[in-house]
């Protein structure tokens, strides 16, 4: 049966929508238009269904007019979220949160053009997840005794990428290469070998730090290139884990904080890459002690099942409902504009790269946990 937890779950009938396909097409001036267009436009009815769109969005997703006609636009573009309802595009709870739909409600209701982003994730025509960055905007269009919506996507993906790694470089490594400058200048004042001693371990964490955000942006743009070179063999989980979590503990974010790890479950060896194991799972604890208040502790376990481990770092705090809706979308962070690459880059990473499952839990009584699963040894 059909509902919705957002927007109407109602549509026309296909022989509507083929009879505005053939009005609509009548009209020299919009063909013309529109097909002029270098992004996707479509021309959408009252129930958010395509009737008419240009070359770009066949072009990008492979298909023909007819494969489109009466589809909404994330049904269209394959988003994962489209078909988690019977209902379709605009009617599941995570479709609350989307630019899409909210822009052809607005536009609808108030009937002005109206302009959002959206970050959208969809299977491609190689049936693998791509993260998309797009300026979505929706204008009133009346035509004879009907109206219509003229929706507009433009991919702004590599603007948004920019604009986090500059973001990221601009904030982070400035940040830190500042810290690297302050334990230099300290270290020319001090006679006290003792104490020069413990500044020349703390310059080796920051410079250490400093070559990890790099090397962090580097294999993040590689990965989403396709070019990220995996190097898979076997090493114990154990040490590889414990020395993540050494570096954390004396990591500005642990201040106060408590990190416990639960060795013994994870004495075991695994084959992957570790140093991607690495990047996601310093990016789980970074994000758990981020969410944590002096007092809290973080907790790190492996879990074995019959053919999957699974590396899962808990908190006990709790993800707002309309952040969990987007936890894993490129552009998305609670960290202000232009962050909001971690769990991204985690989910990248995990699945795509080595070949696993990242998830996520969060609730008031159980707090979160972030969840890396593997193959065991093939």
């Amino acid at each position: 049966e059909m509902n919705t937890h957002f927007a109407s779950y109602a549509r026309a009938s296909k022989e509507k929508v083929e009879q505005d396909y053939q009005d609509l097409s009548s009209v020299e001036y919009i063909k013309e238009l529109i097909r002029a267009l270098p992004y996707i436009v479509t021309i959408l009815n009252k129930d958010r269904q395509i009737v008419f769109s240009n070359d770009a969005l066949l072009k990008k997703m492979n298909l023909n007019i007819e494969d489109v006609l009466g589809k909404r636009p994330g049904e269209a573009l394959n988003c994962i979220n489209s078909n988690t309802m019977k209902s379709g595009c605009g009617t599941s709870e995570n479709c609350q949160v989307c630019g899409t739909v909210n822009t052809i409600l607005k536009c609808q209701e108030t009937g002005m053009t109206a302009t959002d982003e959206c970050r959208i994730r969809i299977n491609n025509e190689e049936q693998q997840e791509e993260s998309l960055d797009l300026e979505v905007t929706a204008t009133p269009f009346h035509w004879g005794d009907q109206s219509f919506v003229i929706f507009a996507a433009r991919d702004i993906s590599s603007e948004k990428r920019k604009e986090a790694l500059e973001r990221i470089f601009f904030h982070d490594v400035i940040n830190t290469a500042g810290t690297l400058q302050g334990v230099v200048d300290l270290l020319k004042q001090l006679k006290d070998p003792k104490k020069i001693k413990n500044f020349i371990d703390l310059l080796s964490v920051v410079s250490q730090d400093l070559i990890e955000e790099i090397l962090n942006q580097k294999s993040l743009l590689a990965a989403e290139n396709g070019e990220l070179a995996v190097n898979e063999h076997e090493f114990y989980l154990k040490e590889t884990l414990e020395h993540i979590i050494k570096e954390y503990r004396r990591h500005e974010l642990a201040l106060n904080k408590e990190i416990h790890f639960n060795e013994e479950s994870c004495d075991k060896t695994i084959t992957t890459d570790p140093v991607l194991l690495r990047r996601i799972v310093s990016n789980m604890i970074k994000n758990a002690l981020e969410a944590c208040v002096p007092e809290e502790r973080i907790t790190i376990e492996c879990i074995e099942r019959p053919e999957t481990i699974i590396i899962r770092v808990h908190n006990p705090g709790m993800i707002p409902d309309v952040v969990q809706k987007q936890v894993f979308q490129r552009s998305f962070s609670t960290k202000g504009k232009g962050r909001g690459l971690g769990t991204y880059s985690m989910k990248l990473l995990g699945e795509k790269y080595l070949g696993g499952k990242i998830s996520f839990s969060s609730s008031e009584k159980e707090g979160t946990s972030f969840s890396l699963e593997l193959p065991l040894n093939s």
